[in-house]
C-alpha cells in the first residue's frame, strides 16, 4: 500500500519511444496547439535573455580584471554594482531553463521523468528564488546604506551573498531529496514542482516570493519616507553641520535609492502573474490555468535577465557616478572628460567618497582632495611595475590605501600619505572631529632606515 502511495498519483505510466513517462498532466505527447506555439515567445525570450546577462557579465567581469584603467579603486568593492551583478547570474540561471523550452517544441512532447525536465525544474526553481533573494538583499542593502548612511563590512557582505545563494539551493534541494524524480514534472509549459507536492510549492518557493515581493515594497516605502525626512530637514537647517557637501550626498544617495528601486519593480511586475497564478490554482484545489495564461507568465518570467541588462545599461553611468571616489591626479582619465564620471563633481562627493589625510613628524595635516598634494604622484607610481616588475597591491575593500613612507622633506622627518574612506553621509565638522582623532603617528626605525637609504 505504501509502495503504490509512493507512486501516486504516477499511475499508470504511458509509452512514449519504448521508454515509460508520467501520465497526464505531469507529461504530455504531444503537446496541445496552443502550448505548442506558446513555447516560441517563451524561448525567443529566453534566448535573449541568456544573450544579454552573458554579454553584460562578461562586461563587468572585464571591467573588474581591467579596473586599473578605468578606475581609481576596485570596482568590485562597489557593493552596488556586485549585488546587480549575482542578480544577473540568478537571471541568466533561470532564463537558461526556459531555453530547454526550445527542446520541447522540437520534439512536441514535455515529458517526465527525463534529464531534460529536471535540468528545467531545478534552474527555474532556484533560478527565481536567487533572483528573489538578490531582490531583497538590495532592497535591504539600500536602506542600510541611505537611512544610516553607513557601509555594510566587506566580509559580512561577501558572507550574506554566499548566504543568499546556499538558501536557494537549499529551497531547491530539499523538495528534491524529499522526492527524488517525482519532484519535477511538467506544470504548465515547462518543468516545475508537481501539483502533487503543492504544500512543498508553499513552503520551498510561494511563500517567500510573496516574503520578498511584499518585503521589498514596505522597505523602499520606508527609505523613501526617511530620505524624504532628512532631506527636509537639511534644507530647513535643522541637521547640524549642514552644507553644501552634505546636501550633495544626500542627493546623491536619493539617485542611488531610486536607481536600486528598479530592480525590484521589475521582479514584482514580471513575477507576480505567474505567482497570482499558482496561488489561484491553488485555491481551486489545483484546477489549472489556461495554457494561454502560463504561456504569457512564463513569457513574462523569462523576461527579468534581459530586462535587469537594459536597466543596468541604462542606469550604470549614474550608479557608478553617485556610488565611486572621483580619480583626483590619475593619468588614466578618459580624454573626454565631460563624459567621464570620475570628472564630474558628484564623483568626490557620493556617498563612497574618500579623503587624504599626511602625517609628517607626528601631526596630522588634512589634505583636501581638490588640490593637488604629492600623493597625487604617489597614486600615479602605485599604478606602475616596482623595481622588481611587480605591480602594487590595490586599495583595501575599505577604500583605503596602506601607508606610504616618503624620504621627502628635511630633518630626517618622516611623511606619511593616508587615504581613508569615511562614513556615509557625514558633515565637515564630523571628519575633521575623525582625523584629529587619529593618533598621532610616529616613524619607526625601519622608516628612517628608508629615508636615510634614499
Amino acid at each position: 500500500m505504501s509502495q503504490y502511495h509512493d507512486r501516486f498519483p504516477y499511475e499508470p505510466e504511458i509509452h512514449v519511444d519504448g521508454h515509460l513517462y508520467f501520465p497526464a498532466p505531469y507529461s504530455a505527447s504531444p503537446l496541445p496547439p496552443t502550448l505548442y506555439h506558446g513555447l516560441i515567445p517563451i524561448g525567443l525570450l529566453a534566448l535573449l535573455s541568456v544573450m544579454s546577462t552573458l554579454a553584460l557579465i562578461c562586461f563587468i567581469a572585464y571591467r573588474f580584471a581591467t579596473w586599473r584603467l578605468h578606475y581609481r579603486t576596485f570596482v568590485g568593492y562597489n557593493q552596488y554594482v556586485v549585488l546587480v551583478l549575482n542578480l544577473l547570474l540568478a537571471d541568466l540561471q533561470q532564463s537558461s531553463g526556459f531555453l530547454i523550452s526550445w527542446h520541447w517544441y522540437k520534439q512536441n512532447e514535455i515529458l517526465a521523468p527525463s534529464s531534460a525536465c529536471f535540468a528545467q525544474g531545478w534552474l527555474i526553481h532556484s533560478g527565481d528564488v536567487a533572483s528573489g533573494l538578490f531582490v531583497l538583499g538590495i532592497a535591504i542593502h539600500t536602506f542600510y546604506t541611505a537611512v544610516y548612511g553607513r557601509r555594510v563590512g566587506n566580509k559580512g557582505f561577501a558572507a550574506c551573498v554566499i548566504g543568499l545563494w546556499a538558501f536557494a539551493y537549499m529551497l531547491t534541494g530539499t523538495g528534491v531529496g524529499m522526492h527524488g524524480e517525482k519532484y519535477f514534472v511538467r506544470a504548465g509549459a515547462w518543468c516545475w514542482v508537481s501539483s502533487a507536492y503543492e504544500n512543498d510549492r508553499l513552503a520551498f518557493h510561494y511563500i517567500w516570493i510573496f516574503l520578498i515581493e511584499f518585503g521589498t515594497i514596505i522597505i523602499y516605502f520606508i527609505t523613501f519616507y526617511q530620505l524624504r525626512k532628512k532631506t527636509n530637514q537639511l534644507f530647513r537647517g535643522e541637521l547640524e553641520n549642514s552644507s553644501a557637501r552634505n546636501a550633495a550626498t544626500i542627493e546623491a544617495v536619493n539617485r542611488v535609492t531610486k536607481l536600486m528601486t528598479l530592480y525590484p519593480c521589475v521582479y514584482i511586475l514580471l513575477t507576480l502573474p505567474l505567482s497570482a497564478g499558482r496561488m489561484w490554482s491553488m485555491a481551486h484545489h489545483g484546477r489549472a490555468t489556461s495554457d494561454a495564461f502560463a504561456c504569457t507568465a512564463g513569457a513574462l518570467l523569462t523576461s527579468c535577465g534581459w530586462v535587469d541588462s537594459l536597466l543596468y545599461t541604462l542606469t550604470r553611468k549614474r550608479l557608478l557616478q553617485d556610488t565611486m571616489p572621483a580619480n583626483s591626479g590619475n593619468s588614466r582619465r578618459t580624454h573626454d572628460d565631460s563624459n567621464n564620471w570620475e570628472a564630474t563633481e558628484l564623483g568626490s562627493k557620493g556617498i563612497t567618497h574618500t579623503r587624504t589625510v599626511t602625517v609628517e613628524g607626528g601631526q596630522v595635516l588634512d589634505t583636501p582632495r581638490n588640490q593637488p598634494s604629492d600623493n597625487d604622484s604617489s597614486q600615479r607610481s602605485r599604478r606602475q611595475p616596482s623595481e622588481n616588475g611587480n605591480w602594487e597591491r590595490p586599495p583595501s575593500p575599505n577604500g583605503s590605501i596602506d601607508p606610504i613612507l616618503s624620504g621627502k622633506g628635511s630633518g630626517g622627518k618622516t611623511k606619511t600619505e593616508i587615504t581613508v574612506g569615511l562614513r556615509d553621509i557625514m558633515s565637515e565638522s564630523e571628519e575633521d572631529d575623525d582625523i584629529a582623532a587619529l593618533p598621532a603617528y610616529k616613524a619607526q626605525p625601519t622608516a628612517r632606515r628608508y629615508n636615510e637609504k634614499h
